[in-house]
């Protein structure tokens, strides 16, 4: 049974990797996980119009849903399977916590009330970009009594995302000679003046607090004509701390555009920041089945985001993230999997599963 189990999951993680799957370009990986998904038993499986595979196990009211991303990355790298582990774009993140998930819900499917329960596992797609297979679940009202968000976590419990926001900041000003002092400071004046404050404002690396990035800054134009610059344009992209807000971030950085002249923000995109109680039924589901596996819960926020954010609502934040593989090689050209930790992965998720109906119970 150990080496059959140990052969399934190698065998379904190399075929999956194998199959290149940057954002917007999961179809191959889709269909070679829904012949899987068949062959371990599942009784539902559908693919939605963006892309997601949705694999239901049970036909009860009470339901758990492991989600992981189907998606990686751009950068193929070989794949390669020494016998202790596998190496490969995606390898970690995600599609080793997916794979860990769908054998996990095969397994505990004998050990729960198929008319009480239901499994779902769901390969999303677009997580590397922008979240289009979480956000679809979203739309059409996905539900469930607890969610499993399947990232590496260092065998960590993950009960928090800070979130993010990319605001567009535009400044004009009225042109003059380069030779005289300026009428008015410059658009690129002002734009770096903004900059400057927000840098100043968010700095901190930290769960708890706010960093900025600018990713984008331009201004004046490529010509032979000696005028100040008259428009400038500045693309910050801003982590909010999981205790903050949109609307904080928001309010905050408009206090600084609002001392600058013919300046203007506008919010081009957002996900709120996450943070969960860990008394809530998923997080004690998933901290007995670590126990249960002799390794100590370590609860930890990330500072980065997740479709965690996301789909918190659709289970009343009844949410949680873990995930076998180290965190830390995610986006690398060294992106490996032990299989001991793919195994233990698949451990951990058939006994929260089990633990989770008991708890509903």
């Amino acid at each position: 049974m150990v080496n059959a189990l140990r052969n399934l999951a190698v065998d379904m993680l190399l075929d999956i990797v194998k199959a290149y799957s940057p954002t917007g370009a999961e179809e191959k990986a889709v269909k070679i996980l829904y012949e899987y998904a068949k062959t371990l038993g599942f009784d539902k499986i559908t693919i939605d119009n963006v892309g997601n595979l949705i694999a239901e196990i049970g036909y009860g009211e009470k339901s758990l849903a492991l989600i992981g991303h189907i998606d990686t990355v751009p950068g193929e790298i070989p794949v390669e399977y020494n016998g202790y582990s596998i190496k490969g774009r995606g390898a970690v993140d995600a599609k080793g916590p997916l794979t860990a998930m769908f054998i996990a819900a095969s397994l505990a499917k004998r050990g729960i009330d198929l008319n009480k329960h239901r499994i779902v596992v769901v390969a999303a797609v677009g997580e590397e970009g922008d979240s289009i297979g979480a956000k679809e679940l979203l739309k059409k009202g996905f539900k469930a009594n607890g969610i499993v968000i399947g990232e590496p976590s260092n065998n960590s419990i993950v009960i928090g995302y800070r979130g993010g926001m990319r605001l567009e900041i535009t400044c004009k000003s009225r042109p003059s000679h380069t030779s005289s002092p300026p009428i008015e400071p410059s658009a690129c004046d002002k734009i770096i003046g903004i900059w400057s404050k927000i840098r100043e404002m968010y700095n901190t690396y930290t769960p708890q607090s706010n960093s900025a990035t600018a990713i984008h800054i331009s201004c004046g134009e490529n010509s032979r004509f000696n005028v100040y610059p008259t428009h400038a344009i500045l693309i910050v992209d801003v982590r909010i701390s999981v205790s903050g807000s949109v609307e904080a971030i928001e309010k905050d950085v408009l206090n600084i555009v609002k001392q600058y002249n013919e300046c203007f923000q506008r919010v081009v995109d957002f996900t709120p920041p996450i943070k969960v109680s860990v008394n809530n039924t998923v997080v004690r589901a998933l901290t007995r089945a670590l126990l249960k596996t002799n390794t100590k819960p370590r609860f930890v926020y990330k500072l980065g985001t997740s479709d965690m954010n996301i789909l918190a609502a659709c289970a009343n934040n009844n949410i949680v993230a873990y995930g076998p593989g180290k965190s830390q090689l995610s986006h690398t050209d060294e992106e490996e999997i032990a299989v001991d930790e793919l195994l233990q992965g698949i451990d951990i998720y058939t006994k929260t599963i089990l633990e989770f109906f008991n708890i509903l119970d």
